[in-house]
């Protein structure tokens, strides 16, 4: 299902802001267990999050299910960054905006969208995490693409090439 988010919620599907980050690679894996991994599972590859708790109530597929509308928090060491599904389409993609205004988790950036997309390839299944967003405050864009691809997501990569097999694409 190509769930977008209804109407009565004001998220944009689209990006509004410039693609700052894009990583490819390919795990040893389908795209189903490759998205459960990037959607539900975070905590178990991403280092800087501890817990993630989902909130349904909102879901154009039902208050109990995975949607466009469902509401994910993400535990960074007891700050959470909240953030709003935007698309869910099962072991293909979906796409998150984080909700600053909301997340006691601060990052110096808006109009954020992420997203992965997932497309099966020989031996597993091609994953691109993009993000999108406008740097804020003082931070320079180059600084805050360095802090969050080098530090934040390319060691949460390299932890899940090597604990399910894959490389850099």
């Amino acid at each position: 299902m190509n769930a977008v988010a209804r109407p009565a919620a004001p998220i944009a599907a689209a990006p509004e802001s410039p693609l700052q980050i894009e990583l490819t690679f390919v795990l040893a894996i389908s795209t189903d267990q490759a998205f459960d991994l990037m959607a539900n599972r975070l905590n178990e590859w991403f280092t800087a999050i501890h817990a993630v708790t989902w909130d349904h109530s909102q879901s154009v597929r039902g208050g109990h299910t995975a949607g466009a509308c469902s509401e994910r928090s993400c535990d960074f060491g007891g700050k959470a960054l909240r953030e709003i599904i935007v698309t869910w389409e099962p072991g293909r993609r979906y796409s998150y905006r984080a909700d600053m205004a909301r997340s006691e988790m601060k990052m110096p950036l808006d109009d954020h969208l992420g997203s992965f997309d997932f497309e099966p390839v020989d031996g597993g299944c091609r994953v691109t995490w993009r993000q999108h967003f406008r740097p804020k405050w003082f931070v320079p864009g180059p600084m805050l693409r360095w802090q969050m691809r080098d530090r934040m997501m390319r060691p949460a990569v390299e932890k899940l090439l090597v604990k399910y097999g894959g490389h850099w694409a």
